[in-house]
């Protein structure tokens, strides 16, 4: 379900019991964007994200069991507030759904846990982390690709740069939840920076691409060949 509108208001704060009331002294305006679509919420900064994860909800539908909330491409905690997080007035938070996990999922998960000794945890993030290194090696491609159609003086439609960049924000929450040790969290740290990198990259080609002049013929736009990996 998509948001009511462009420029959607929710004027909150918190109380002593942790609940959401409406109020409209001391609050920030936060820009939320969900998917292609951006709106904006008035909040108090010290509400929390589980509080602003309400919010959003009243105005998208999705359910804050299901939300996951990125500030500065970093997911948040429930009970951390926004204030302590830095958040500020006319700061944007990006919101990412998740999928619900199975109950067999889970059992699955808890079996191999049980079953792994310590001496394989290093091993492990290691290899977690080449898997999304390789899959992220597919979304550098799409970045070369458009940078070079940009390059070429061809506009580029904003949903191309809106995939690719989704995309690799679920990756970094894949990395996020990677539990790994010594080199395997070298690894990762690494693997975060470059993803960052490419999203900076989509950011500076999207800037571009919305000075190219109208004149020139826009490149027809389409989904990317790859398949998506799975989450």
């Amino acid at each position: 379900m998509q948001p009511n509108g462009a420029a959607a208001y929710a004027s909150t704060s918190v109380t002593g019991d942790n609940q959401v009331e409406d109020s409209g002294a001391c609050n920030i305006k936060i820009i939320v964007s969900y998917g292609s679509n951006n709106f904006d919420v008035l909040i108090s900064p010290q509400s929390t994200f589980a509080n602003l994860k309400r919010v959003i909800a009243k105005e998208t539908g999705v359910e804050p069991e299901v939300q996951n909330l990125l500030f500065r491409r970093k997911e948040k905690d429930d009970q951390e507030t926004l204030h302590m997080a830095g958040v500020k007035d006319n700061a944007k938070v990006v919101v990412m759904e998740n999928a619900p996990i199975k109950e067999d999922d889970v059992e699955k998960v808890e079996e191999i846990k049980e079953s792994i000794e310590p001496v394989q945890e290093i091993s492990r993030g290691v290899e977690a982390v080449t898997r999304i290194r390789e899959e992220n090696n597919e979304f550098a491609e799409q970045v070369v690709s458009l940078e070079a159609v940009v390059c070429s003086g061809t506009q580029v439609a904003d949903k191309d740069f809106l995939f690719v960049t989704e995309m690799l924000m679920r990756q970094l929450l894949k990395l996020d939840g990677i539990v790994a040790e010594g080199e395997g969290r070298t690894q990762r740290k690494l693997e975060v920076r470059r993803v960052q990198g490419l999203v900076d990259k989509l950011d500076d080609l999207k800037a571009k691409n919305s000075n190219i002049t109208t004149d020139v013929p826009k490149m027809a736009s389409s989904e990317p060949s790859m398949p998506s990996p799975k989450m």
